[in-house]
């Protein structure tokens, strides 16, 4: 039985179309205020789509990046002057009062979660996890050594809220933190319905030149990750051609530094890559990526075997700093017990081009 007054914290255009989807499943009964901040830019713009289709109680938006900013999760004087000023920081950064909520839905363990998880602490109000990709299914959150907030006294209150995490396959889980992994039900690239209704909060238009060969980007230049995924983007586009291949550039990325370089054209379209599957399918194309969870989606989300190719054997450092050999036991359990027949995992460049060129990559063909 669904809680009966909700808030939906939204951080993400996949995060926001997972919240679409549970209001229409999980939560069909609930009154749910949704809640959009602008760690992802594009979402405030959605706003009066999300408003025009009666789905929500309120569309709420909060300045969340300027809340981190300001007070950074590493520092225990800036958690302790957040927590004790709660009430401004709310007023501040919301665009409208909160309400009394049975239940608050939550994808991300920033600030923002963990002083709303203070402010309702005496309430009989749960918190519950939503999946946000492939860290909600390798990174323990609440591990006491692994961030200072996890020892703040306020900071650390969300660990006595939040029971359950729903997860689109709760067996891929590995977290290690004693919560209960539940399931989000698949999308069904039937309901028709669903579909027109995400294209129109998306303003989805089916792209004019859509590529064979799509690389997901992944945000490493915005957390300040070294990495060798440019020089990835370069082999593949050398080895399909340039014309048959596009990088999906990640949206909090500061700059489309693969277009800069030309490694890519234009990609067209900011909607969820979901969405795209959901719209196109996934006949005659391939993703390559080197880990992002978007590439594991068209299985996870909507069970269909696409053409996948995984380089993160082919990666420089690390993808998560302290818990990348979960990561990549995460991604070894998902090839040998979900992957289908068209999934590759390339040791080597070598093996890399052979994959491509068998996917139909061979330079020089069909390019525009």
């Amino acid at each position: 039985m669904p809680n009966n007054r909700i808030l939906l914290l939204v951080n993400s255009v996949y995060q926001l179309l997972t919240a679409v989807h549970m209001k229409c499943t999980l939560l069909q009964e609930a009154a749910i205020d949704l809640l959009v901040s602008d760690i992802t830019p594009a979402l405030k713009g959605y706003i009066p789509r999300l408003r025009g289709t009666g789905l929500f109680e309120r569309v709420l938006f909060a300045n969340v990046n300027d809340l981190n900013r300001s007070y950074p999760l590493t520092k225990l004087d800036a958690l302790n002057e957040a927590f004790a000023d709660s009430r401004r920081i709310f007023q501040w950064v919301l665009s409208d009062d909160l309400d009394v909520y049975d239940a608050v839905y939550f994808a991300n363990f920033d600030l923002f979660t963990r002083m709303l998880a203070n402010w309702y602490y005496a309430q009989l109000c749960e918190f519950v996890w939503f999946e946000d990709g492939f860290s909600s299914y390798v990174i323990d959150y609440l591990k006491e050594d692994r961030a200072a907030v996890n020892r703040h006294r306020e900071g650390r209150r969300i660990q006595d809220k939040v029971r359950r995490v729903l997860l689109y396959e709760p067996r891929l889980a590995m977290r290690g933190d004693g919560l209960l992994n539940c399931p989000l039900p698949k999308i069904s690239r039937k309901d028709t319905a669903f579909r027109s209704l995400l294209n129109g909060i998306f303003d989805y238009h089916k792209p004019e030149d859509p590529a064979d060969f799509i690389f997901l980007e992944q945000s490493f230049r915005a957390e300040g990750i070294q990495s060798n995924d440019l020089a990835l983007m370069k082999e593949c586009q050398e080895t399909v051609g340039p014309g048959r291949f596009v990088v999906k550039p990640h949206p909090r990325n500061p700059e489309n530094l693969p277009l800069q370089m030309g490694l890519t054209r234009r990609y067209d379209g900011d909607a969820p890559w979901e969405l795209f599957l959901l719209n196109e399918g996934a006949a005659d194309k391939t993703v390559l990526t080197v880990c992002s969870n978007g590439a594991l989606t068209a299985s996870l989300v909507f069970g269909m075997d696409m053409n996948t190719v995984m380089l993160y054997r082919l990666f420089d450092g690390k993808v998560l700093w302290k818990e990348d050999e979960i990561l990549k036991r995460y991604l070894q359990t998902f090839q040998r017990q979900f992957a289908g027949k068209n999934y590759y995992v390339p040791q080597t460049v070598y093996e890399l081009q052979h994959i491509l060129r068998y996917l139909g990559g061979q330079h020089g063909e069909q390019s525009h």
